[in-house]
């Protein structure tokens, strides 16, 4: 709030920041709430890939199992799906055109009533 708008300003406006001040604490909060989850969920799953080639190698006979190399990325998974999906709406309006081929060659003989 401008110190001008403090001093002479009416004292509802003052308020006004308040609230607003709240609203954006609060959407910080539950904003950075949100990323430790996520920051939670994904040590956890590196820590059940650690566990699970640990215990692979502790009684496999043959075959070692190996630790991700790389950091898993969630940021490609998403471009690929993304694609996969963008794919999947041209053949599916390929396959709408030619339906509608079809029917409109099937119906120009017949006489619209």
């Amino acid at each position: 709030m401008p110190s001008d708008e403090f001093w002479n300003g009416k004292p509802s406006r003052f308020l006004s920041y308040v609230e607003a001040y709240k609203l954006r604490l609060g959407r910080d909060e539950e904003r950075l709430a949100g990323l430790i989850d996520y920051q939670s969920w994904l040590t956890g799953l590196y820590v059940h890939n650690a566990v699970g080639v640990v215990l692979g190698n502790a009684f496999s006979k043959g075959k070692k199992a190996k630790y991700v190399a790389e950091p898993i990325s969630f940021t490609q998974r998403k471009k690929e799906t993304r694609g996969a999906k963008e794919e999947e709406e041209k053949l599916l309006k390929n396959q709408y055109l030619a339906f509608k081929g079809l029917t409109d060659a099937m119906n120009g003989g017949r006489k619209k009533r």
